[in-house]
């Protein structure tokens, strides 16, 4: 009996420093992303972002409330409280008031274009950079004399097939998944040298500074996810390489 009582004790001791189960999770993800979060051809919402959040909840025993916005948007809702957490990894790092998780997946910035077209540093060139990302940032200080045109990452392909832009700054998951599509075909990935803080980024999950308990639960559940295989079976839906 007082084995049972203590190992109760244990379990409720557990329980209470932990987030609670069942509640539900508010969560954001970004839209208009592919292959990370966005609308299939048949309407529904894919991305894997949105299939790696789907396991983070179930794996902390939470469903998901799904918020997806811009960057902006979700940054709003995390710092208002109307988000739990948001994929923030195409945020400045180290934003005040924010906690970072461990990085669930590692990209590189890349410029795509047409071969023989106009580059990022020729004269009158027009870049497409996604909306509220560090990339805009980067794109302002290595290109001064471009005109950049930001959007969602959807938006700037369709533009990009246009000729409404010369070339798209973007990290290669993104990059690689629109050069294998049909519509890609034209397009290749230009040579182009970034910085060594540019070359590889690690993404990562973002909560509120108050919500160290949130954050601890996020990390063990990230690491569950890729221990046990799931993360790379998640990946393996959208990516034929290795992103961690």
């Amino acid at each position: 009996m007082q084995q049972f009582l203590i190992s109760a004790l244990c379990l409720y001791l557990c329980l209470a420093a932990s987030p609670a189960a069942g509640e539900a999770l508010h969560v954001g993800l970004t839209d208009d992303y592919p292959p990370l979060s966005y609308i299939d051809r048949e309407g529904q919402r894919r991305g894997f972002e949105y299939d790696l959040a789907d396991s983070l909840c179930r794996r902390l025993g939470r469903s998901c409330v799904w918020t997806f916005a811009t960057q902006e948007k979700l940054l709003q809702g995390i710092r208002d409280g109307s988000l739990d957490l948001i994929f923030a990894q195409r945020l400045e790092p180290r934003q005040e008031g924010l906690l970072y998780s461990t990085p669930y997946y590692h990209s590189r910035a890349m410029c795509i274009g047409r071969p023989g077209g106009v580059g990022p540093g020729d004269a009158g060139a027009r870049i497409g950079v996604y909306r509220g990302s560090v990339l805009e940032q980067r794109a302002r200080g290595f290109w001064p004399g471009a005109t950049i045109v930001i959007g969602s990452v959807g938006e700037l392909i369709r533009r990009l097939q246009r000729g409404e832009i010369d070339v798209l700054f973007i990290n290669d998951l993104a990059g690689y998944a629109f050069l294998l599509t049909d519509q890609g075909q034209e397009f290749d990935r230009l040579d182009v040298p970034f910085d060594a803080e540019t070359k590889v980024t690690g993404s990562r999950v973002a909560v509120r500074t108050d919500r160290r308990d949130l954050l601890d639960a996020v990390n063990r559940a990230l690491k569950a996810l890729l221990y046990s295989g799931e993360l790379h079976n998640r990946s393996r839906n959208y990516f034929q390489y290795i992103i961690y």
